[in-house]
């Protein structure tokens, strides 16, 4: 491996070993803090393939350097024009961004005399990354013919068992690559540049999402353009060519409407509010923020939560803590949902409605309790649209008390006497006897003379 040196500048911006940048200009961090307030820290440790230097040392994932490399080695005597002088040489122009990316780097991966063990880490790692992608988005056919028909990795039955955890260990924090990375390799392979949403579509393919839109920028890593699709007015990721940057897509919606802060409001659950008038509905969309109060009817995106959504939405939501140019609309969502879910019933209700569909052991408690851990330790004092759209409801819910009353207490009738054919026949029995004691007195009022009985003068 090639070790390149430092410039002027470079050993201006360092001290003690550690980088001075900006920490806007950081995409990926440990999540040691946010781990502490979390009940289940595995949700951010990577299982089998460690990406990036945070977990590189780690000896449970030790095995896996082994096909890396052999990745590696396939990818230079596959491709004459790909050489590992040319990928040093590519990565050298770069050469501040991927070291600058990670926040908190250890000082062995700091530093002249470490940049060609970091280089290394980060050549191969990616290298790995794109043999996976391409083999399991392209299909049995597009297996290269150079591994073997029996490989535990690089074939059609490796890439079906070992595909779902790369998708798993790509999707954690404290595990990511920048997609710079991957646009400097291809297009030294290619020639030329790749298209960022030509590298955006890749890893939201193999991560079983859609095609990145064109005129999308590069987004900072793969749990950011995934967190990205996931959501319908998001900010957009933008590359200023300073680095791996954040900017804002204004073409959904202005700042001062997508962005507002709620005010304290007491929690209503989905039965609740359904009680009162509320009709959920499903959006359009299945994006997370894509929610929405209508005269009365509420939108929400039809999820499914399996076993895969913990790590998923943690992982999210601690990105959205950690990284400075990032919203919190995952976040927003997961609160505004663990308002509405307080009770099995509640989750049942949007089962029914199209909205929450799940997995979990079928057991709708479950689903109570992962909104219930996910939320822990996560402050409530968040900025989102979803806000406004949680002050709607709210408002919808007590403006109208009358509305309110007759609503509830035609659904505590249906509730107690409309949900067996017994209780509703001893009702209607009831009412036809009262209506029959009242007619009764009618008649009796109406037939009544107050003359009867007295004689006659004449």
């Amino acid at each position: 491996w090639r070790r390149s040196s430092r410039t002027q500048s470079r050993r201006q911006r360092c001290r003690d070993g550690r980088s001075t940048a900006s920490s806007a200009s950081h995409c990926a961090s440990r999540a040691r803090w946010w781990m502490e307030c979390k009940p289940a820290s595995s949700v951010f440790k990577p299982q089998t393939v460690s990406l990036g230097p945070f977990h590189h040392d780690d000896k449970d994932l030790k095995p896996m350097e082994e096909h890396k490399l052999r990745a590696v080695r396939h990818l230079l005597r596959r491709d004459s024009k790909l050489t590992l002088g040319g990928l040093v040489a590519a990565m050298e122009t770069v050469a501040d961004e991927p070291e600058d990316a990670y926040m908190n780097l250890g000082d062995e991966w700091r530093g002249e005399e470490n940049r060609g063990k970091f280089l290394e880490m980060m050549i191969t790692d990616g290298c790995f990354l794109l043999e996976v992608m391409r083999m399991a988005i392209g299909g049995k056919g597009s297996i290269p013919k150079d591994y073997e028909h029996g490989d535990p990795v690089f074939s059609w039955h490796g890439i079906q068992h070992i595909g779902p955890f790369v998708q798993r260990d790509m999707l954690l924090v404290e595990n990511q690559l920048p997609l710079r990375l991957l646009e400097k390799i291809v297009a030294v392979e290619e020639g030329t540049s790749p298209s960022a949403a030509s590298i955006n579509s890749m890893v939201l393919k193999f991560l079983e999402r859609e095609d990145a839109p064109e005129g999308t920028g590069l987004g900072l890593h793969p749990l950011d353009i995934y967190r990205t699709s996931r959501l319908k007015g998001t900010s957009q990721v933008k590359n200023n060519g300073k680095g791996l940057q954040r900017g804002v897509n204004m073409t959904s919606a202005p700042m001062e409407v997508g962005i507002f802060r709620s005010q304290k409001v007491v929690p209503r659950s989905a039965w609740k509010l359904s009680e009162a008038g509320i009709r959920f509905l499903p959006s359009k969309t299945g994006c997370l923020d894509d929610i929405q109060l209508d005269n009365g009817r509420l939108y929400m995106p039809k999820v499914h939560m399996d076993d895969s959504t913990a790590y998923r939405i943690h992982n999210m939501m601690a990105f959205e803590a950690m990284h400075i140019r990032t919203g919190n609309d995952v976040t927003a969502y997961v609160l505004f949902v663990k308002d509405l879910i307080s009770s099995a019933d509640d989750v049942r209700l949007l089962g029914r409605k199209g909205i929450l569909e799940h997995d979990l052991a079928d057991d709708d408690d479950a689903v109570v309790r992962l909104f219930n851990s996910l939320t822990r330790d996560v402050s409530k004092n968040w900025e989102s649209h979803l806000c406004r759209v949680r002050d709607a409801v709210e408002h919808h819910y007590t403006s109208n008390h009358l509305r309110v009353i007759l609503y509830e207490s035609w659904s505590h009738l249906k509730s107690k006497y409309f949900r067996n054919p017994w209780s509703l026949l001893a009702l209607a029995t009831a009412i036809l006897l009262v209506v029959g004691d009242i007619v009764q007195a009618v008649y009796a009022v109406i037939s009544y003379d107050p003359n009867e009985g007295k004689p006659k003068i004449h």
